[in-house]
């Protein structure tokens, strides 16, 4: 298997049992993974029946990754029920762009739509690590999930397709300033 029995993950993106997220917990799980959710308010109903599914869930925290604030909170909350507890992998799996990014020509697509796209599907890489940092052990491991679309043509992808190549940017960027840490993304 993988070989991670006594290792702890942060996994965010989870919204419901179809997610790529929750695939990934369940094999996380097997592999003897525990899991801490941040998870969007909206899901919470959602991702809270999935408890019963995973035992080694061992905690949902909100996390809302557009805001700098919201995305300390989760780490605040989880030090505070789990004092000194570091995690070995962050699991990023997050995207999200309006569906006006998806229903019309780049060229028409609004600012703020564009922003939305490209904070929480790019960016909030650099805000859970940012945040993330001071509970990772040395050696942690983060995975971000990018498409095929951050690098060729991929019709009704729009938006999204930057959103995803600034994704790619980001874990470069973030793999030379971490690396020599001993962190890998």
């Amino acid at each position: 298997m993988l070989g991670l029995q006594g290792k702890t993950a942060f996994v965010f993106g989870v919204a419901s049992e179809d997610s790529i997220a929750w695939a990934i917990c369940k094999q996380l799980a097997a592999a003897g993974v525990t899991l801490y959710l941040g998870y969007q308010k909206r899901f919470m109903s959602r991702v809270f029946k999935l408890k019963d599914q995973l035992p080694a869930i061992g905690g949902f925290y909100p996390l809302d990754v557009a805001s700098d604030a919201t995305t300390q909170e989760f780490f605040t909350a989880f030090a505070a029920e789990h004092p000194g507890k570091k995690a070995d992998i962050l699991v990023h799996a997050i995207g999200f762009a309006p569906r006006a990014c998806f229903d019309r020509p780049v060229l028409f697509v609004e600012d703020q739509d564009i922003n939305t796209a490209m904070t929480i599907s790019a960016n909030s890489l650099q805000r859970c690590l940012k945040h993330a940092l001071p509970y990772l052990n040395p050696g942690s491991s983060t995975i971000t999930l990018t498409y095929a679309a951050s690098n060729r043509y991929v019709p009704s992808y729009g938006i999204m397709s930057m959103a995803k190549a600034a994704l790619e940017c980001w874990t470069r960027e973030l793999a030379c300033h971490l690396g020599p840490e001993g962190h890998r993304v």
